[in-house]
């Protein structure tokens, strides 16, 4: 016969068992731990997962009342990333409400105040958006690939402001972050809309026109507008080539530079360097490199080619 008494079981709390729903003023989260402390950080991430419905629920709410249609507002990166931030949220004025040790086991109810934490969210999300304003009203002040290099480095902070808008309606749904979201997606579609209304002019130092031809051909079938003399973007080729004959062959070593400018000054240089080969002659083997180039031009993009410093 047995003496071991039987384990008694251990009654949790109400309050953890069920723990209280998140209200207009507070967000809660229950957590169990080894430690008090242990068990509090797992409180935190509670309220950071309540959180992250509330986010979902917002993008979804967002996306559906868009009168755009822009698929490109809520991308999967960014819904990601906005998750992402709410778990890293730090609840810097988060209390235990409730703590209890059972058994070697520690039972905790955080509360935040949602108030505060907005405050705190707020203060960083006005800093980021003033900074994006400032700069996009600066752009007049610049030529169009200065402007679209202005917007492209802008674009990060743009990204970070739509996350923190949602994140802030999140937080405080009254916060109504649909203005924000529409300013910031405008942002964007001015880096497209520039692109796309930019003229583009190709010259070139060699008579034999198959690298200017080549990149051309491929500006005309990405949509990009092309003009014989003026233009707001203009695209220089310098041809350095190379003959040569190995075994039979004509060889054709060219190492191209492409310089980009804007009212005359040069806003970026790259080389690109091919190699073709002829059994017939040197302007074959020239035509052959040229063709090298342009499988090199599309591996790189030729948006990178063109709107890259």
């Amino acid at each position: 016969m047995s003496n071991m008494l039987p384990k008694k079981e251990v009654q949790l709390p109400s309050w953890y068992v069920n723990a209280p729903e998140n209200t207009t003023l507070y967000i809660y989260g229950e957590g169990q731990g080894d430690s008090l402390e242990e068990a509090k950080t797992n409180g935190l991430d509670a309220m950071a997962a309540k959180l992250v419905v509330s986010v979902s629920s917002s993008i979804k709410s967002t996306t559906n009342t868009s009168t755009d249609g822009k698929a490109s507002s809520y991308s999967k990166d960014v819904s990601k990333s906005v998750k992402q931030d709410v778990e890293k949220i730090k609840f810097t004025n988060a209390k235990a409400v409730e703590s209890v040790n059972l058994s070697d086991t520690f039972y905790v109810l955080m509360k935040v105040n949602r108030e505060k934490l907005f405050d705190n969210k707020k203060k960083e999300f006005d800093i980021n958006d003033k900074r994006v304003d400032t700069q996009f009203n600066s752009l007049s002040n610049y030529t169009k690939l200065e402007q679209i290099h202005t917007l492209q480095e802008m674009y990060p902070k743009v990204i970070d402001g739509k996350r923190q808008a949602i994140v802030l309606n999140a937080i405080k749904n009254d916060f109504d972050q649909k203005p924000f979201i529409e300013k910031y997606d405008s942002y964007i579609d001015a880096i497209y809309d520039l692109k796309n209304n930019s003229v583009i002019v190709v010259k070139s130092n060699s008579k034999d026109r198959y690298f200017a031809d080549q990149l051309i051909d491929q500006l005309n079938k990405d949509q990009y507008k092309i003009s014989r003399d003026n233009g707001d973007i203009t695209i220089k080729i310098n041809n350095k080539i190379k003959y040569s004959m190995a075994r039979g062959w004509n060889v054709a070593k060219v190492a191209t530079t492409l310089s980009v400018l804007a009212d005359g000054k040069i806003v970026s240089n790259r080389t690109i360097s091919t190699v073709g080969r002829s059994s017939t002659s040197k302007e074959s083997a020239l035509e052959s490199a040229s063709l090298m180039f342009l499988k090199k031009v599309k591996e790189e993009t030729l948006d990178k080619v063109i709107f890259s410093k």
